[in-house]
């Protein structure tokens, strides 16, 4: 069965809890600030999600043209490996994504 990608909608921002935010900027520390391979950004991710969260855990969001999205079931929140690095984005139900920007510039 193939997987139906994505639609990405061109909004400029991403509000997310306290909580996402905590565990993205744990994430961006994790990487020392530069740019990563997608790999490591799953990585440092689900090691920040790790410690916030007990028994925390990422989940597969959806698919875009460039990979999967890996993330948050509750909120949404997660990374995919966009054209010009890891893009952070928000899944939102009937596979729409709002992009968020770079996780790391």
């Amino acid at each position: 069965m193939r997987e139906q990608l994505a639609r990405v909608a061109p909004l400029p921002r991403l509000a997310m809890s306290v909580r996402d935010a905590r565990i993205l900027a744990l994430a961006r520390a994790k990487l020392h600030g530069s740019r990563v391979a997608f790999a490591d950004a799953i990585r440092a991710l689900n090691e920040a999600v790790r410690e916030e969260i007990l028994d925390g855990r990422i989940y597969h969001l959806g698919l875009t043209t460039y990979g999967p999205i890996l993330g948050s079931i509750i909120s949404g929140i997660g990374i995919v490996d966009g054209p010009l690095g890891v893009e952070l984005v928000r899944a939102k139900p009937g596979d729409l994504v709002v992009p968020g920007g770079l996780l790391l510039p």
